[in-house]
């Protein structure tokens, strides 16, 4: 049995370090891993293809520019992404305020323009496509799109920002909107795979926003958005609802699932982070509707002042693994890259991302979410299948969280992550193969077998 193992530590300067692994006998086991009992299966990772990241991107020189699109694209030596998140029109990271239907009453959408998207998300895309199609993988790579908020014209307050509903002579305009979205980006050359009616539906943003209830949400997909993608021959695109946090997600899961006949051509349920952990609640969505997928869509954290800190790694990875054991099947970061203040962008959101580039010192600075990020995209291919493992209670209550995946190749991949300030060792059980891990304070090896 091959097996080796991929390192990174807080204290000793390793990053993506591989390890041999030896075998044994020892009797103190920090993970049992089931092969035999598989669970999901993965689509991918990735990063939103926002307006303020293709331009944070494009006021770097042209090397650094290949050199961070690599860094999440590459398959051999970057994150290996493989999905990514569109918005349609402006929201928070966006340079500009726009819709692509500026002018006001055009119900026949006569005006619909994409100009903006041209000057950065469009060619974002394609340097992403680029390196993806370039390097080993050549896998697809999955788009999904939504608005943050309808034009304004079409919104109860009358503008783009702090909410507002759509009206409801407007929910066959909004359709076709989005209809005119997907249009106008295959003419482009670009699929986008997946759609959903809104952000966080239930938010009241100074930026672009919109709120939905359950009921309306579920109109809208059932009465206007699917009819109008399987009449414009769009029916095979993703449907996906919800798009908020996971501590509401059941709840507004089963105000739309509800419906059988629309829970029948919904494809999964988005959520964000930015509630708390709310494990238990993917479970019971699950659990209530298995046939439905989880996705998650967001997260980020707020800049902090030592871009090195080594807690924001820690933070996504819990989640990572608490989202992965509880039946999530993709996962999606925020902005791909921002420059040091965050930007450029509109609504002065002070958030980091994986990759920061200072125009200035033309550098690209990885934060230790990227590694940790990396443990996982880098390893878990397409059509993984998560696998049930059991993790020893005394390790996990010192710091240890592990999750296990089955690559479609055959190859086991297994995340362990040590969060607390001192060393862990023991043996990892795989089926009846056992073997011997070290994870030093603040570590995580991906183990390969």
């Amino acid at each position: 049995m091959m097996r080796r193992m991929i390192y990174t530590a807080r204290d000793t300067g390793e990053r993506f370090f591989e390890k041999g692994l030896s075998h044994s006998r020892q009797e103190k086991v920090l993970l049992r891993i089931y092969p035999e009992e598989t669970r999901q299966k993965i689509l991918g990772f990735g990063g939103a293809f926002t307006d303020t990241a293709a331009m944070a991107l494009f006021h770097m020189n042209k090397d650094m520019q290949e050199s961070a699109l690599n860094a999440y694209f590459n398959s051999e030596t970057g994150l290996s992404y493989n999905m990514g998140r569109v918005p349609i029109g402006c929201c928070d990271f966006s340079t500009i305020e726009y819709s692509h239907a500026e002018v006001p009453e055009d119900k026949e959408l006569s005006f619909f323009s994409i100009e903006q998207d041209k000057r950065g998300i469009i060619p974002l895309i394609r340097e992403a496509k680029r390196i993806i199609e370039k390097s080993s993988s050549k896998e697809e790579l999955l788009l999904y799109a939504l608005p943050w908020s309808p034009p304004g014209w079409m919104k109860t307050n009358g503008q783009m920002n702090w909410g507002g509903r759509l009206c409801q002579e407007y929910y066959e305009t909004m359709a076709a909107y989005l209809i005119k979205f997907i249009e106008a980006y295959e003419k482009e050359e670009i699929q986008i795979w997946g759609i959903a009616a809104q952000n966080e539906p239930i938010e009241i943003q100074r930026w672009a926003s919109c709120e939905y209830s359950g009921e309306e949400e579920k109109i809208f997909l059932k009465n206007y958005l699917i009819p109008a993608l399987e009449k414009s021959g769009f029916q095979d695109r993703k449907i996906l609802c919800w798009e908020c946090n996971k501590d509401f997600m059941r709840e507004r899961a089963e105000e739309i699932l509800s419906d059988q006949q629309l829970a029948q051509k919904v494809f999964g349920v988005a959520f964000h982070w930015y509630s708390g952990d709310y494990f238990e609640e993917l479970e019971r969505t699950h659990c209530k509707y298995p046939e439905i997928q989880l996705l998650a869509t967001e997260c980020c954290v707020v800049m902090p002042e030592n871009l090195k800190e080594w807690s924001v790694g820690e933070r996504y990875a819990h989640d990572m693994i608490g989202d992965f054991n509880n039946w999530t099947c993709a996962w999606m970061d925020w902005n791909l890259f921002l420059d040091r203040h965050s930007g450029p962008q509109i609504a002065g959101n002070p958030c980091a991302a994986p990759i920061i580039l200072d125009e200035k010192k033309q550098e690209m600075i990885l934060m230790s979410s990227y590694y940790y990020i990396g443990h996982f995209s880098r390893y878990i291919k397409r059509g993984a299948r998560n696998l049930r493992t059991a993790t020893d209670e005394e390790a996990a209550m010192k710091g240890l969280e592990c999750c296990a995946f089955l690559n479609p190749d055959g190859e086991m991949a297994v995340v362990m992550m040590n969060t607390s300030e001192e060393g862990m060792e023991g043996c990892v059980q795989a089926g009846e193969g056992m073997f011997w891990v070290e994870l030093g304070a603040h570590s995580i090896g991906t183990i390969l077998i």
